[in-house]
């Protein structure tokens, strides 16, 4: 077997890991600096008093997310934080301008799932 055959399938045998698969905590620091990314924006639309909250909570996790992303899974950190702030933008768009009821309901029964999770983690909580 040639040698690009075998490095073809050890590819394909071998188990595929993203990086953040070792470190949870880092995941979980980066979809919460997500989320509250997501809350601040919507805060800001919304003309809600909360923001100066949202935004100190949101540097929280940020600086949490600084202290546990180790330096080389730091654009890994930066996508799933990005990803989390779209999933939960769009929990927000559908809590608040959706025209299904029940969807708007779920959503924000959903939303307020997300920050709750999110705000255990903080001594403060």
């Amino acid at each position: 077997m040639s040698s690009l055959k075998t490095f073809l399938v050890l590819l394909l045998i071998l188990p595929k890991q993203s990086p953040a698969a070792d470190d949870p905590l880092m995941s979980s620091f980066a979809a919460c600096a997500g989320r509250f990314s997501a809350e601040l924006e919507h805060a800001w639309l919304m003309n809600d008093d909360r923001t100066d909250q949202i935004a100190h909570r949101r540097a929280q996790f940020i600086d949490l997310l600084n202290t546990t992303v180790p330096d080389d899974q730091r654009r890994h950190a930066l996508h799933l934080r990005i990803d989390a702030k779209m999933a939960h933008a769009k929990l927000l768009s559908a809590a608040r301008f959706s025209h299904d009821a029940d969807r708007s309901k779920w959503a924000v029964r959903r939303a307020r799932a997300e920050i709750d999770y999110c705000t255990g983690f903080l001594l403060e909580s």
